[in-house]
């Protein structure tokens, strides 16, 4: 950088044919000018300007060397700026991570409206099994249930999971309807292997219970595992934004609502920096408002 102060000086100078007024232009005293003219003269080991009582003036070398400088420093120019505009105007690429259930039922519904709102904004959705290293998986922020973050990451808390139990009409016919939680221990229960998948947990009085569940079919895959449920293999628990539409539809039937304890929040990660992008910020603010809004 300091070079590059220095290159600086030696094109003011030549622009204006004076110490003086360079130093004016500058800020600086004529003395200082000078001496960062005779350094880098003496750096370069070359003669860059002819002094005389009249003012100064390029030599040969002095010509070529101006032209090619002013060109480099209008290169660092443009890439100053280009660099603030993405600080302070939200465009580029926004990379986000997310789990996959949540991409599709909740963030995808969402992100047109964020992409009208910054139509100068690229927007890449990553899926794959979720990383809270920003920096292993090459993004701006992620969206992510997991509790414990990065130690490079800050986050805001989204929303809290609600889940709910549920399963078909034709299910609950030919077995019958558990009036009780503990009652789920004697039911084909459809079993999630990625979250607490035999223990699933209840609000009770005095105290909170859990109940331990069984079943003939299990999955990774929330998505799967709905659809199980409304072919009737059995009873699942998944987030609402999972099952929402077949609830309404009538596709399933849900059962013990408000009683199905959650133990996951929806979290944003992002990096903990002063000089947040604006891509970033202005997607952490959409998305908050989005979230609560559909509350």
């Amino acid at each position: 950088m300091e070079d590059l102060n220095k290159l600086n000086t030696f094109v003011r100078v030549a622009e204006h044919k004076s110490f003086t007024r360079a130093a004016r232009d500058l800020h600086m005293t004529p003395s200082a000018v000078s001496k960062h003219i005779h350094e880098l003269e003496t750096k370069l080991g070359l003669s860059l300007l002819n002094r005389s009582t009249r003012g100064v003036a390029l030599t040969e070398v002095g010509e070529r060397f101006f032209a090619q400088c002013v060109e480099i420093l209008g290169h660092l120019d443009e890439a100053v700026t280009n660099a603030q505009d993405l600080q302070t105007k939200p465009q580029g690429t926004l990379r986000i991570h997310v789990v996959s259930g949540y991409a599709q039922w909740v963030l995808a519904p969402l992100l047109p409206a964020f992409m009208r709102k910054y139509p100068g904004l690229d927007v890449e959705v990553n899926t794959e099994t979720p990383a809270l290293s920003l920096v292993e998986a090459g993004v701006d922020v992620v969206v992510s249930g997991k509790a414990e973050p990065d130690p490079g990451l800050v986050h805001r808390e989204l929303e809290l999971v609600e889940y709910v139990v549920c399963a078909s009409p034709a299910y609950f016919k030919a077995h019958g309807e558990p009036k009780q939680p503990k009652e789920l221990a004697d039911h084909n229960c459809l079993v999630h292997t990625l979250f607490a998948p035999r223990d699933w947990p209840f609000k009770g009085s005095p105290r909170d219970i859990v109940v331990r569940v069984k079943g003939t079919f299990r999955s990774n895959s929330s998505e799967v595992i709905a659809q199980a449920a409304i072919a009737g293999v059995g009873i699942c628990r998944l987030p609402r934004y999972t099952v929402a539409a077949d609830l309404a539809a009538g596709r399933l039937q849900s059962v013990f609502d408000g009683q199905s304890r959650s133990r996951q929040t929806m979290r944003v990660y992002f990096p903990a920096t002063k000089y947040l992008p604006a891509k970033t910020a202005a997607f952490i603010e959409f998305l908050e408002a989005a979230v609560a809004g559909r509350k």
